[in-house]
């Protein structure tokens, strides 16, 4: 399980962000403001650009108003 898979999980993980971030109608700032960052974090996680600690998720899950399992829910 090395950097390809790391790469395609990261890149599924910010798809469903994006996803479920839009189903709520929110913009990417809008939600990097609920989780306290600046405007280009929500971005980089959608584009997969670097690694979401758990901390960050925990937040993120709470601002979409889902359980957290639900953003590890893609195949």
């Amino acid at each position: 399980m090395g950097t390809k898979f790391s790469k395609v999980f990261h890149k599924k993980f910010g798809q469903k962000v994006r996803e479920l971030r839009k189903e709520r109608g929110l913009t990417q700032e809008q939600l990097s403001l609920e989780i306290d960052t600046d405007n280009s974090y929500i971005s980089n996680i959608e584009n997969a650009r670097y690694d979401i600690p758990l901390s960050r998720i925990r937040m993120i899950a709470k601002a979409l108003q889902i359980d957290i399992r639900e953003l590890f829910n893609f195949k």
